[in-house]
């Protein structure tokens, strides 16, 4: 390399120069924002109300956990509950177990009612069905 060693220096120590501030910025501690924990979604009065087209045994799953299960021994009357759960804008999905006490076809109405809001949903099967089915409110 040609020229003077004080002019080859300081070009080494501008280019170090210029290299210094990218570094900086790339490994200097930046503050982490802390998003707040997102709130759950408000507990809502629901009644839940299961009808069918013959005597019926049944199990209702709300997140994995049984949230509703009896026997109907009669098929004019419907079996209500009433539950308070999380019920999200995308709505809730319920595992329904129905086992009819023939073995012909047979049909399950689930309905729910939110805050005046009436939903209902249909399972059919031939003597026991499982299904999950969507609630939301519109």
């Amino acid at each position: 390399m040609r020229g003077s060693p004080l002019v080859q220096a300081a070009l080494v120590v501008a280019g170090l120069l210029l290299l210094w501030f990218p570094l900086h910025s790339l490994t200097q501690r930046h503050p982490v924002m802390v998003t707040p924990a997102a709130t759950p979604p408000p507990t809502k009065h629901v009644q839940m109300a299961l009808r069918s087209t013959s005597p019926f045994r049944f199990q209702v799953s709300y997140l994995g956990q049984v949230v509703w299960e009896g026997t109907d021994d009669s098929a004019e009357k419907e079996s209500t509950k009433d539950l308070d759960i999380d019920f999200p804008n995308e709505g809730i999905d319920l595992a329904v177990d129905v086992t009819w006490a023939t073995k012909g076809l047979a049909a399950a109405e689930i309905s729910l009612s939110v805050d005046g809001t009436e939903m209902h949903k249909t399972v059919w099967g031939q003597g026991s069905a499982s299904d999950v089915v969507t609630f939301k409110e519109e």
